[in-house]
């Protein structure tokens, strides 16, 4: 097997390989016995009967439209959800329609197939792929030449489907979506006129584009030395990508980014070493490929939370197909017993059909993938050690104190220039029984004005919406140069000591000569100590900012916070007192209208050269 970003092959060569082994299709057809072998199966039958619902209760519907209005509509306001909601809705639906039919009784096939063809017409009607947020410069909204992440999405889910559905799709449709597959998608790719921003950078985009171009060209393009042609390209550039992450395996984006970016470049290593029968490869033999597939298990709480630094979401699961196929892969067993467990959960709770991407891409992988009934009935959460994220400048650790409590903190250096930054060197986040107390707020509502010079004026992304000293009046800024330092790091054992120094994360208006902040948890006993230690040029304040979801009260000196699972309570060390308590709005990522709660502690004794301020988190 040919790891093609570790031995570029000639162009003549790839196109071979693919003559000799094409006629493989990328997906079992309609009918196909593997179909039949898990319509039964637990993990799948705990959605498939509310899915089949939905979609026979939509078949009767025309997808709602997506009217130049709407297209528009970014470029006038700078808002997203109102066209979004629409066009992932449109695709959800088809992806109902069609693993309805696909899964479905003879007679639920027959009933529902004119509502899938239907549905597929009317997203092949679209004029643009393409979000109009990505093409913001456009006042229509529009443009069919671009290839975003989610044109790329449409078209690897229209391949799959005229894979499947090769039989039933009248040939009239078939080849409109071949054509517009051709034109705009794969030969528009190899243009080197064609201009798009995502080939060389170190983000999801790099991946997920390609993942859905190269996906889809895989699938359907009979023209083997375009595809060459594209996987030649494709091999030079998806290096870029994979640089995004630390030799640690870590990524600023966090979990649920690592989701979208690496799980498309693990689904575009499965669909072409299936296409080419094992022959070519983007996997193979690459140790930092293995970090980087543990990378996201490490960073994920109890109770369905993340880890969530920078954009991250604060709540989600991650995909148990694609972690099963890591698992398989990669042959680790940590990451098989975890897809195997989050295959059980979901056999246990069923799936939200809401989410954003139950599409027919995940849903095919979702059924195909799940283990047989024994291994879903044995399969149970495997234990996440302690881990310290070197290049990241991060930990993440797990406790149970002495009363069975379960307690997850994470902490982090890094610096003011990662992937979705935040400015937030030094922030920290801390659940109990699963449930936050100590948060990151995480992705807001994207909108035009966070993706532009005013990102840090969000609450989300500014440092006085994390949990991390304030200097002078002097928040941390965006860029590279404003990097924290890691000092010490002890892990895995009872005591979890971990330090940093933040000095140079301050702009030299805040006349910091030293900051040092320091954690010590103390897993058996339930207490998390911070200490942030400083020295100015001459007298000035220091506050330590602490971000609740919960509401924040006093009691006496110290400071009480009510979780959904327990009561934290909040001592100030001495010469440390607690200062104000703020309720601060900000918009949720989902456009509501959401409230965090800020503590601030600061010295007793202010204006100050040089002191600390220091407080102990235990249980009430």
């Amino acid at each position: 097997m040919i790891n093609l970003l570790h031995s570029p092959l000639p162009e003549s060569e790839i196109a071979a390989i693919l003559a000799a082994s094409a006629g493989r299709p990328a997906l079992p057809p309609l009918g196909d016995a593997a179909w039949s072998a898990v319509r039964d199966n637990p993990a799948v039958t705990s959605w498939l009967a509310p899915l089949t619902t939905r979609a026979g209760a939509e078949a009767g519907e025309p997808l709602e439209s997506l009217t130049d209005e709407l297209y528009a509509d970014f470029f006038k306001t700078g808002a997203r959800l109102p066209f979004e909601n629409v066009y992932f809705e449109r695709r959800r639906r088809l992806g109902r329609a069609a693993m309805a039919v696909l899964l479905g009784d003879n007679a639920t096939r027959a009933r529902l197939l004119p509502s899938f063809l239907k549905k597929l017409g009317e997203i092949m009607d679209e004029e643009s792929w393409s979000l109009p947020a990505h093409v913001w410069s456009e006042p229509t909204g529009k443009n069919p030449w671009m290839i975003d992440l989610f044109a790329a999405e449409t078209a690897n889910n229209l391949a799959d489907l005229l894979v499947v559905f090769a039989a039933v799709i009248p040939p009239a449709l078939a080849q409109r979506i071949k054509t517009r597959l051709h034109v705009q998608i794969f030969e528009n790719y190899v243009n080197p006129r064609a201009k798009f921003h995502w080939p060389d950078i170190t983000n999801n985009w790099n991946a997920v584009c390609h993942q859905g171009v190269l996906g889809a060209a895989l699938a359907i393009e009979e023209d083997h030395a375009l595809v060459a042609r594209m996987l030649s390209l494709a091999a030079g550039r998806l290096p870029a990508f994979l640089s995004g992450y630390g030799s640690d395996g870590a990524t600023s984006e966090g979990p649920g980014y690592w989701s979208y970016g690496f799980g498309w470049f693990a689904e575009l290593n499965a669909q072409l070493e299936h296409r080419t029968r094992g022959q070519l490869s983007v996997l193979e033999g690459d140790t930092k490929v293995a970090a980087i597939a543990r990378f996201a298990p490490q960073v994920t709480l109890a109770g369905g939370h993340f880890v969530n630094f920078s954009d991250g979401g604060r709540t989600g699961r991650l995909s148990p197909s694609l972690l099963t196929y890591l698992g398989q892969r990669l042959a680790d067993p940590i990451l098989t017993a975890q897809g195997a467990a989050l295959y059980r959960s979901q056999a246990d709770t069923g799936l939200d059909l809401n989410i954003l991407r139950t599409d027919f891409f995940f849903l095919t992988r979702l059924a195909l993938r799940a283990p047989a009934p024994a291994q879903l009935a044995a399969a149970r959460e495997p234990v996440h050690p302690d881990v310290f994220f070197d290049d990241y400048g991060a930990i993440v650790t797990r406790g149970t104190d002495a009363r069975g409590h379960l307690w997850e903190f994470a902490a982090k250096g890094g610096h003011n220039a990662e992937h979705h930054n935040h400015n937030d060197c030094g922030s920290f986040l801390l659940n109990i029984d699963g449930a936050p107390a100590l948060i990151e707020i995480g992705a807001p509502e994207y909108t035009r004005a966070f993706f532009s010079d005013k990102r840090y004026e969000f609450l989300a992304a500014r440092s006085l919406g994390h949990s991390v000293p304030f200097v002078n009046g002097c928040e941390q800024p965006a860029g590279p140069e404003f990097a924290a330092t890691v000092l010490k790091v002890e892990v895995g054992g009872n005591r979890i000591e971990f330090k940093v120094d933040l000095t140079k994360c301050y702009p030299p208006a805040a006349r910091c000569k030293k900051l040092h902040r320091a954690w010590v948890f103390e897993k058996s006993a339930g207490i998390l100590s911070v200490t942030d230690t400083f020295e100015l040029d001459g007298p000035g304040s220091v506050e330590s900012m602490l971000i609740c979801q919960d509401p924040v009260t006093r009691e006496g000196p110290d400071a009480l916070i009510a979780t959904p699972k327990a009561v934290l309570r909040i001592v100030p060390s001495a010469g440390t007192t607690l200062g104000a308590i703020e309720i601060c709005d900000y918009r949720g990522h989902h456009g509501t209208d959401e409230k965090i709660n800020r503590a601030r502690f600061a010295p007793l004794s202010l204006p100050a050269t040089t002191g600390s301020i220091g407080y102990k988190i235990t249980l009430a």
